[in-house]
């Protein structure tokens, strides 16, 4: 199979074996694989993982086949895969408290992705797709479950809040708050030059991390607000704690909310995602145009076609 893959500090397209099939595991040959910024650093090797790994973790496709002991799919299946894999081994996963679990691996990242024509993926992060659901919705339901997890921080619809960042997950964002009956929720870009208003606002959330944005949303939040945490920085990002101390800020980081719930409020219409997600036809081969595109501001998702 043909396969994007970073090796050492080098990206190249290559021709590799199909990855082998556990008794746990399901082949899934696949359709689109969606373009996210955390696949460009990995590629960069801003994110440590696996040495030589094939990219990508945002995909769907088609069961090509299933392991020895795997029950409830069978070839033909269209399905997705949660990329953050529990290790199966501490504490939490022998308590049944899986997503719970600090020993994760990525898909993409810690072990082989789905920038290719095939992927082998335990079983248990596995779900099948509604019928009628387009591959390309598939393949977002992992950025929409990312999204979601801004409801597990006790926010409620009748709040005044702002996202702070005018980008696509930031809309992505703003669209489920929507869905959830959120009606007065602003985005705000610090690129528009206007201060953001002194303790106007219930809730934030951020999506893009830094220094100048935990200051703004300080600043911006009521006494006893909530900050919702969400960018995935590896850096250290510094924080006034006197500022925080003195409005009594909650401090609220929240990972991902429920992957079925994320598919499903796409495919029965109450999260319309159509204008964030863009083409996908890009070929393996054009990596090089794509992963530079992404580096500027992208409005909509691209997506591979391993098979182009």
């Amino acid at each position: 199979m043909r396969a994007l893959m970073k090796q050492g500090k080098d990206l190249l397209v290559k021709s590799i074996p199909v990855p082998p099939v556990g008794e746990d595991d399901i082949l899934i040959s696949v359709v689109v694989a969606g373009l996210c910024r955390t696949d460009v650093l990995v590629a960069e090797g801003l994110i440590p993982g696996k040495e030589d790994v094939i990219l990508g973790h945002e995909f769907s496709g088609v069961v090509e086949k299933v392991g020895r002991r795997v029950s409830g799919f069978q070839v033909g299946n269209r399905v997705t895969a949660m990329p953050i894999l529990a290790c199966g081994a501490c504490r939490y996963c022998k308590a049944g408290q899986r997503d719970t679990c600090q020993d994760t691996t990525m898909l993409g990242v810690h072990r082989d992705g789905a920038f290719s024509e095939f992927i082998s993926v335990p079983s248990e992060a596995v779900y099948k797709m509604p019928d009628d659901m387009p591959f390309r919705y598939g393949a977002y339901s992992e950025p929409v479950a990312a999204a979601l997890s801004v409801l597990k921080a006790g926010i409620h619809a009748d709040q005044k809040g702002v996202i702070y960042g005018d980008n696509r997950f930031g809309h992505l964002i703003h669209r489920i708050l929507k869905a959830y009956d959120f009606e007065n929720v602003d985005i705000y870009d610090p690129r528009h030059g206007r201060e953001i208003e002194e303790s106007n606002y219930d809730f934030a959330i951020e999506t893009l991390a830094t220094a100048d944005t935990m200051r703004d949303l300080f600043s911006a939040i009521k006494p006893r607000g909530t900050i919702i945490m969400k960018s995935r920085k590896h850096e250290l990002v510094g924080i006034n704690f006197f500022a925080a101390i003195k409005k009594e800020i909650t401090l609220a980081a929240v990972n991902y909310g429920d992957f079925s719930e994320a598919m499903h409020i796409m495919a029965d219409g109450r999260l319309d995602v159509d204008g964030l997600l863009g083409p996908t036809h890009h070929a393996l081969e054009d990596f090089p145009e794509v992963f530079e595109r992404s580096k500027t501001f992208e409005p909509q998702k691209i997506f591979f076609n391993p098979y182009k």
